[in-house]
């Protein structure tokens, strides 16, 4: 991971674990930004893995103000997905395949 990324995934992770406490399963980094041949321009994809069911709009909806706020501050663009934990063990979709071969945990 890129040293300059890490401490604006970790203020994101803080976020994330006052808004959603225990229920906060786990965050990782995937895409171009974890394998390590991002471009400057590349967004930083995360994956955030919550206990329980979750509906991805909704979480967009209660988080996009943190995330919005890191991605300007720092010129990027966070891009977050949700899914439960359940769905992160139990799914074997091209997307999770590639998630579970490139993500580091933030």
């Amino acid at each position: 991971m890129d040293k300059q990324l890490a401490p604006i995934l970790q203020q994101l992770r803080a976020g994330l674990e006052a808004m959603y406490g225990e229920r906060l399963d786990r965050v990782l980094l995937y895409g171009s930004r974890a394998r390590g041949d991002a471009a400057p321009e590349s967004d930083v994809d995360v994956l955030v893995v919550l206990e329980g069911t979750v509906d991805p709009l909704t979480e967009i909806h209660r988080n996009s103000e943190l995330v919005a706020d890191l991605s300007l501050e720092y010129d990027l663009v966070i891009s977050c997905v949700y899914m439960s934990a359940n769905e992160l063990a139990e799914g074997d979709d091209p997307f999770l395949r590639n998630v579970r071969r490139d993500a580091l945990p933030v």
